[in-house]
């Protein structure tokens, strides 16, 4: 198996309350975030992680918008996206096709990452087994994002329908689900959260959306929004012990850190 180059795709932006990143750690002002994909590709496969907002986030944005405004008494949390961000774009840009992608990766299920999924119609589409029963079959006792924040709706109706055979879910047990690349089910962040690790010739990169910041991982800070302290402590720990490099999914420090956003 040869190692994989990972490419960092930017996605879009915003700034959100530092208390949505940083548990009881900066609990006044605002924080950046900057949403990555990733392509990650060798000669055998191309593999996607995350397909960015939907064109049309207006959904996202007023549910995003009215949280910060409610939470901080201010305006904020506003999506910056463009069309370069679109990930069919993105993709262009990196001399990639939609119909060139052989895997996609999604965590979590969230519409800022489920947003361009419709537009892979020969990619296997791996998602965490327990996010996925968590959309279908919620449990009633703990509160849920709305619906279409999970899966804007076109996306949902384009997965139960004609995407419905290609959909590969992940158990929570570490496993190698395609060569090189493993993954394992996370939590902190969402029922759906995972961490993919990828062999580069760097050694192993972990990514996944429990870690938001660069701070959080190396200052164990959980996130604010977290729904679970302990998975988020038992990840920090696993990653020291099984990673080389880690590649939170929001950070703007990617590019200082990665030139160009490449890893490999």
């Amino acid at each position: 198996m040869k190692p994989y180059r990972i490419t960092a795709m930017k996605m879009g932006e915003t700034s959100v309350p530092s208390a949505e990143i940083f548990w009881m750690t900066k609990l006044v002002g605002w924080e950046m975030l900057t949403f990555w994909s990733f392509l990650i590709e060798n000669d055998e496969r191309k593999v996607l992680l995350n397909t960015g907002f939907p064109q049309d986030y207006s959904a996202l944005h007023k549910h995003w918008t009215s949280w910060a405004k409610s939470a901080m008494g201010e305006e904020g949390h506003v999506p910056i996206v463009t069309p370069d961000h679109w990930i069919v774009n993105a993709l262009g840009q990196n001399n990639v096709r939609s119909d060139d992608v052989t895997d996609v990766l999604v965590t979590p299920l969230t519409a800022y990452a489920t947003g361009g999924l419709d537009q892979f119609a020969k990619a296997s589409l791996w998602f965490s087994r327990r996010g996925w029963l968590d959309f279908h079959a919620p449990d009633p006792e703990i509160p849920q994002l709305p619906r279409r924040i999970i899966f804007p709706d076109h996306v949902l109706q384009w997965l139960v329908g004609p995407a419905a055979s290609r959909i590969r879910l992940l158990d929570d047990e570490e496993q190698e689900f395609l060569p090189g690349i493993r993954a394992w089910f996370c939590g902190g962040h969402h029922r759906s959260s995972m961490v993919f690790a990828v062999q580069t010739r760097r050694g192993t990169a972990a990514l996944t959306d429990a870690v938001f910041k660069y701070r959080n991982f190396e200052e164990r800070i959980p996130l604010g929004l977290s729904e679970s302290l302990e998975e988020h402590y038992r990840l920090f720990a696993k990653l020291k012990r099984s990673a080389d490099i880690i590649i939170p999914l929001y950070d703007p420090l990617l590019m200082q850190r990665h030139e160009r956003g490449v890893i490999e």
